[in-house]
């Protein structure tokens, strides 16, 4: 009997009701994501300078720059979108303040085209990594 009485409670669902972080509906979460990326845009052309990015011509900088915040348009959830806002506004800060190494990030923007390693110790042997 405890145990039919068990999978009954087990087989409700419960919804609960959160309390968005910062912005209150989706067209004032849009309106920062926005903000956030002209504001980035608008640093592109120093950050492309200061970080040695010239091998790029600031075009295809900004361009990466916009691949980074459409690869996340499918974020429907506004806290997420909330949080993402805010370290993107960090690393904004950590931009003008030079706290991040060029390689850092040359990595953090251009990682797709970096080739990922074989993990698997054949693979590494073979390419005498091993």
């Amino acid at each position: 009997m405890s145990a039919s009485r068990i999978s009954k409670l087990g087989a409700t669902t419960t919804t609960k009701l959160v309390a968005p972080v910062i912005s209150s509906n989706s067209i004032e979460a849009r309106r920062r994501v926005l903000t956030v990326y002209k504001e980035l845009q608008r640093l592109a052309p120093k950050f492309w300078f200061d970080y040695g990015l010239q091998d790029a011509p600031l075009s295809v900088f900004r361009e990466v720059l916009k691949n980074q915040f459409t690869k996340n348009k499918h974020v429907q959830d506004i806290r997420v979108v909330d949080r993402m806002v805010e370290e993107t506004k960090q690393h904004i800060v950590n931009i003008r303040y030079a706290f991040y190494n060029p390689d850092h990030v040359r990595n953090m923007l251009f990682r797709e085209n970096v080739e990922p390693k074989s993990k698997d110790f054949l693979s590494n042997f073979f390419s005498g990594k091993q």
